[in-house]
């Protein structure tokens, strides 16, 4: 996530696709919330540091779960903006959210991944309901293709994450999806994650003594190594 996840992600896209060429890191995906306003930027500063650059985007599902969609063409890229106008649309302003039967129709060219705590499959996982996640999971494969559907492992060294990463490569062998590592980056460096939290404040009208922060600096942008 960039500064265009508004409010949320605490680094621009030119210092992550900075931060990725100087960790050897040869592609790399922008998937802010429910928007591709960083598209041009972050395309223009790829370029510029010699990595690739993946256009998507982190949706928000009718039940408020989360999504990772990338694009893999141009029919992908149609579909994911016509799905960001239609969630966009659908709700009032920072409560987006797709309306039912939309990821239906407009599916096409889109690579989809299991997403991070809010996602439908780990959330069920949280909380102990595997049948639930296995449904969820299969529903998606289903819709996407086996091919073009991933199941999200994410460790940010909380407490439940191993557990939980484990659970998900579980059900991954058992629906025969492929699985894919990945870190809910929301700033470039270690550094960034004070102005995170502060803009998380603003974000909930809150104080940072009172403020529900994410509990450690590692939703910054790793090398495969670390992950």
């Amino acid at each position: 996530h960039s500064h265009y996840s508004l409010l949320d992600g605490a680094s621009s896209p030119d210092e992550l696709a900075k931060k990725a060429a100087a960790l050897g890191i040869p592609a790399l995906a922008l998937t802010d919330h429910d928007n591709v306003y960083g598209a041009v930027a972050f395309s223009t500063a790829a370029r510029s540091a010699g990595i690739k650059a993946i256009l998507g985007a982190e949706i928000t599902r009718e039940d408020g779960s989360h999504l990772t969609l990338l694009v893999e063409n141009e029919t992908g890229w149609s579909n994911l903006s016509h799905l960001i106008t239609r969630l966009q649309h659908n709700a009032p302003k920072g409560q987006a959210s797709l309306p039912p039967g939309a990821l239906e129709e407009h599916h096409a060219g889109l690579i989809a991944l299991s997403g991070c705590r809010k996602g439908a499959v780990t959330r069920a996982l949280l909380q102990r309901d595997a049948e639930a996640a296995r449904k969820v999971a299969q529903n998606d494969q289903a819709l996407f293709g086996p091919e073009n559907y991933y199941i999200e492992l994410q460790d940010h060294l909380l407490p439940e994450d191993d557990q939980l990463v484990a659970a998900l490569v579980a059900l991954a062998e058992q629906i025969s999806a492929p699985y894919v590592a990945t870190n809910n980056v929301h700033y470039a460096t270690r550094e960034r994650q004070a102005l995170q939290d502060v803009l998380h404040c603003i974000r909930h009208r809150t104080t940072l003594e009172n403020a529900d922060l994410r509990p450690n600096d590692e939703y910054h942008l790793k090398s495969a190594a670390d992950i």
